[in-house]
């Protein structure tokens, strides 16, 4: 007999795990699975705990929400599955069921939704970031969440000699069209966390336009994936509303572009926001795939071996892969390390809530780099350079890690 009470807010997932056949494809790339080798890690395992609590059999229990939760949503699983079950979609509804029957997502994640959803108190963050960074204390920071950044300007002045230092930076041969409005996202974490990415960013964005800078709203990702998805639609509509008149809407965090580009599935019921989120979803562009496809050049070539980790949301999330690497290709001496595309153990809070699975996973990530012989590792996700800041120091600083804008 099935559970009436779950199974309203369960269509969905109902749709989505019904499809799994068990085939256990997944427990062959989970990076959970990897590293705590029992069934309730892997989709296929999530897959079941769902198919039960819909049928009545499981009890929705303060056990099974751990399992819900341990969960990196990195869709590895999705992406090899065959029938391309998106349990990760399953796991966020999940998610909110828990939140609702329990009155809240917990204190934690509360308390993180209301930082994020707060543009003053993420403004007081970032200059609190930026003064500890001057004064060298960022390092007490808990969970490496402020890191040292290697800026450009080191960058150019380790690998490509002062004489660069001094060069004009080339305007793109490309006339963008007076209509194309280009906008700025800026994401929570890359301006708290990464400062000097961001002005790369904007740096290169004005040898092509003149960007619109404008005070938005987090994305909503934390929000979506921990049960405040009422915050979630709240914060989309601001967003849309706010970016109505740009063309295109550039972020440089792949979690950021990922999540907007998915904010019109939902308001798919919604008649009065449904027309409005599909064309803010259609506007949107991770940073690399803007930049290749409008044709930039990377500023300048250096002599150094570069590779890219490739965040789930950018490479899986959005099929961007290609993009940064041919980016990448143009400004340096580019290696594919292995296993690129494998999650970091970052994945929003994870490394957070479950620091050893996330440093065991961190560790394979650190040797494939280290292998690859690379003296900076890129990547796209303020997330993903945290956890590969910790890499580089627990490598004894054989790498640097740098955001691709402040690369290119």
């Amino acid at each position: 007999m099935k559970n009436t009470d779950i199974q309203k807010y369960f269509k969905e997932v109902d749709d989505i795990v019904s499809q799994c056949d068990r085939c256990g494809t997944c427990l062959t790339v989970c990076p959970l699975f990897g590293v705590k080798d029992i069934e309730s890690s892997s989709a296929r395992g999530k897959n079941n705990i769902a198919r039960g609590m819909i049928q009545g059999v499981v009890k929705p229990s303060a056990e099974v929400l751990d399992i819900v939760n341990f969960c990196l949503l990195c869709r590895t699983c999705v992406d090899n599955c065959p029938s391309k079950v998106k349990t990760d979609n399953a796991m966020i509804v999940i998610r909110q069921y828990f939140a609702e029957k329990n009155g809240s997502p917990g204190i934690k994640y509360k308390a993180l939704g209301g930082l994020m959803k707060n543009r003053t108190l993420v403004k007081f963050s970032a200059g609190t970031l930026k003064i500890l960074r001057k004064i060298g204390m960022n390092t007490l920071i808990p969970h490496g969440m402020a890191p040292s950044e290697f800026t450009r300007k080191q960058y150019l002045s380790s690998f490509a000699g002062p004489a660069a230092l001094g060069s004009l930076a080339a305007t793109s041969p490309i006339d963008l069209s007076n209509k194309s409005k280009v906008a700025y996202f800026k994401g929570c974490g890359m301006g708290m966390m990464f400062p000097d990415a961001v002005e790369g960013t904007l740096a290169i964005l004005r040898t092509l336009t003149e960007p619109q800078i404008i005070d938005n709203m987090c994305c909503g990702l934390p929000h979506l994936a921990h049960g405040l998805r009422s915050d979630f639609l709240d914060m989309a509509k601001e967003n849309i509303s706010l970016f109505e008149k740009a063309d295109v809407i550039v972020s440089d965090c792949a979690s950021c572009s990922g999540t907007l580009k998915h904010i019109a599935a939902h308001f798919t019921d919604d008649p009065a926001w449904q027309e409005r989120a599909a064309a803010f979803s259609r506007k949107i562009m991770g940073i690399s795939e803007y930049l290749f496809q409008v044709g930039y050049k990377p500023q300048h070539r250096v002599d150094v071996k570069m590779t890219f980790h490739e965040p789930c949301h950018l490479g899986r999330g959005q099929g961007v892969r290609k993009q940064p690497r041919q980016l990448l290709t143009a400004a340096g001496k580019f290696i594919e390390m292995a296993g690129a595309d494998n999650c970091c153990g970052g994945a929003g809070s994870f490394h957070i809530d479950y620091p050893a699975i996330a440093q065991s996973i961190l560790d394979k990530k650190r040797i494939n780099i280290e292998n690859s012989g690379a003296h900076i590792v890129v990547s796209e996700c303020p997330t993903c350079l945290v956890q590969l800041n910790k890499a580089a120091v627990q490598s004894g600083n054989k790498f640097k890690v740098m955001h691709i804008s402040q690369v290119i």
